[in-house]
């Protein structure tokens, strides 16, 4: 698995002071809105990945259709579900979704990053071969051997 800025892309914990007050009692809601904190704030890269309609595509899959998933600065808001959901097996499947969406997103610096630095060699050895070019020319009048 390929890490961006040094720590995996996923999530830690649920922010309980961000559940719904009923949440034990008669009134409480079948389906709520969780928030969770991510591992490191997500790179732009990563907040495009989660918007992607194949994020959507792979909760409904998996039987979660109901399901969004909204960024809020460093909180990933789990939208239309509930604990019981996230415990039978939805934090799983948000788990793998961030780690790939991470290696996906590493995976792609890294090819930005050879691209960058193949287009720099590419420079330096255009830049070497004008500077030889030039230490050919010379200006100093000659005698020709035909005059």
């Amino acid at each position: 698995m390929i890490e961006s800025a040094g720590e995996e892309f996923g999530v830690t914990h649920i922010l309980v002071n961000e559940l719904p007050a009923e949440l034990g009692s008669p009134e409480a809601p079948s389906r709520y809105d969780v928030s969770v904190v991510f591992t490191r704030r997500p790179s732009p890269r990563e907040l495009d990945l989660l918007k992607h309609p194949e994020v959507a595509a792979r909760l409904a899959d998996a039987g979660y259709g109901a399901v969004e998933l909204r960024v809020a600065d460093r909180r990933l808001i789990v939208e239309h579900t509930n604990l019981d959901e996230l415990a039978a097996g939805l934090a799983t499947l948000i788990g793998r979704i961030l780690e790939d969406i991470g290696d996906q997103a590493a995976a792609e610096k890294v090819s930005r990053d050879a691209t960058a630095a193949e287009q720099v060699r590419a420079e330096a050895s255009r830049a070497a071969a004008v500077l030889a070019a030039v230490a050919r020319i010379d200006f100093r009048p000659r005698r020709s051997l035909y005059e």
